[in-house]
């Protein structure tokens, strides 16, 4: 008979090193994405938003 709990430490060492692997991927992926943006107006008007977009070096600009 197979105990219930076989092997469960290995699947929690699993999910803990998912989670650090992919922490880390993802706090790299999003420490090199940039938004800077302006804006200028008073009050009660229209505004629009221009900005542009910095990945890893390339600019790209949205309006």
């Amino acid at each position: 008979m197979e105990w219930v709990f076989d092997g469960i430490g290995t699947e929690i060492i699993s999910l803990l090193a998912g989670f650090l692997g992919g922490g880390f991927i993802g706090y790299k992926i999003g420490i090199k994405n940039k938004i800077s943006q302006r804006q200028k107006g008073g009050n009660h008007v229209s505004q629009t938003q221009i900005g542009s977009i910095v990945n890893n070096g390339n600019s790209e600009s949205r309006k």
